[in-house]
């Protein structure tokens, strides 16, 4: 059965924090919000709570998972930020999803050809479960595949079944709505993956001497 905790600004959410990240601790799965729409996590370590995931989303397996952190320095234990640390740097916590070579061993549908797209969420509640359960989490939009992800504390209550999911994390607005950057960063090339809040000419003010800029349509 799903537990459903409405957080308004005036509740402190400590308990109920700590209970949800004991939940992604004990190998469950939760929704939350984040800056940009709501999200559906695992554990990026627990082998059968990735595989959960995967089956009620309904997502091809060959679509590697991202991963939230809860800061850079976090994230400097699983990625290599490269020539992108400086943009990792003001941008996190942010919109802004990195695809930078791994340097640890994560689930294998969190990686793709030796890479790990990494986000750190700029939202107070993403940032509360990061912390408290210290590990880090495959995160992907709260739907089922290729439908809309959620937005609003309605649509996040209506996805999923009570067995699928073990809490929903709610708040009383909207988020934002606009899915992050996406930004697949090599030596040489940096390749916009997804177009969201980080602009390419915000990005191309960071963009090394001797490297280019790529869009994808």
């Amino acid at each position: 059965m799903t537990v459903e905790i409405m957080i308004t600004p005036d509740l402190p959410m400590q308990p109920q924090i700590f209970l949800a990240a004991q939940a992604l601790l004990d190998g469950q799965v939760i929704v939350f919000p984040t800056e940009t729409v709501y999200g559906i996590a695992a554990d990026a370590l627990h082998d059968a709570a990735i595989e959960h995931l995967i089956a009620i989303k309904g997502r091809t397996p060959d679509k590697p998972l991202p991963v939230m952190v809860a800061d850079l320095a976090t994230a400097e234990t699983i990625v290599d930020p490269g020539n992108a640390r400086a943009l990792a740097a003001d941008f996190w916590p942010g919109p802004l999803t990195l695809v930078l070579p791994a340097k640890a061993s994560l689930n294998p549908a969190c990686e793709g050809d030796g890479t790990i797209g990494v986000r750190c969420p700029d939202h107070p509640v993403a940032q509360a479960i990061l912390k408290s359960a210290g590990i880090p989490l495959a995160v992907t939009s709260a739907n089922s595949a290729n439908e809309p992800p959620a937005t609003t504390s309605l649509e996040a209550r209506r996805i999923f079944s009570a067995h699928d999911v073990a809490f929903k994390i709610l708040q009383s607005t909207p988020t934002r709505g606009q899915a992050s950057t996406v930004l697949h960063v090599t030596p040489k090339v940096w390749t916009i993956l997804r177009k969201g809040p980080i602009s390419a000419e915000t990005i191309r003010t960071y963009l090394p001497q001797g490297t280019t800029l790529c869009e994808n349509s």
